[in-house]
């Protein structure tokens, strides 16, 4: 499913900026700034009501519930912190790149090269699709 929300994508300039252990820090500051502070969920009120308490730009209830529907792992209808954090990296087509490319170069570089059988190209696929 396709959001219907644009977004500049500045995870690549992030993780250059920060490092990998200061994009997570700051994925999990701005999960908490969204989240219900009693379920430490992120459901579609919790995100209504704080993105104006917090002074994003206003979503229609169509595009709130599609950030939701695109992150939930299970179908609960709300993000635990995992799933926002996989959510933004999926969202981040550069981030995802690079990280299937460095997948790829450990794998290659630690293995005699092995024609990937069928299960791993499908993992393959899979990723970049995403």
């Amino acid at each position: 499913m396709a959001c219907a929300v644009e977004f500049e994508d500045y995870s690549p300039l992030m993780v250059e900026k920060m490092g990998e252990d200061g994009l997570m820090q700051e994925l999990a500051k701005g999960f908490h700034l969204l989240a219900n502070p009693s379920s430490h969920t992120i459901a579609f009120q919790s995100l209504k009501s704080n993105t104006v308490l917090h002074g994003l730009p206003q979503m229609s209830d169509e595009e709130l519930h599609d950030m939701v529907r695109l992150g939930d792992s299970n179908g609960r209808g709300e993000l635990d912190l995992h799933d926002f954090c996989v959510t933004m990296f999926r969202v981040s087509p550069a981030v995802m790149n690079e990280a299937l490319s460095n997948i790829m170069e450990d794998y290659l570089s630690e293995t005699d090269y092995v024609v990937p059988d069928h299960d791993e190209l499908v993992l393959i696929a899979q990723l970049t699709a995403l």
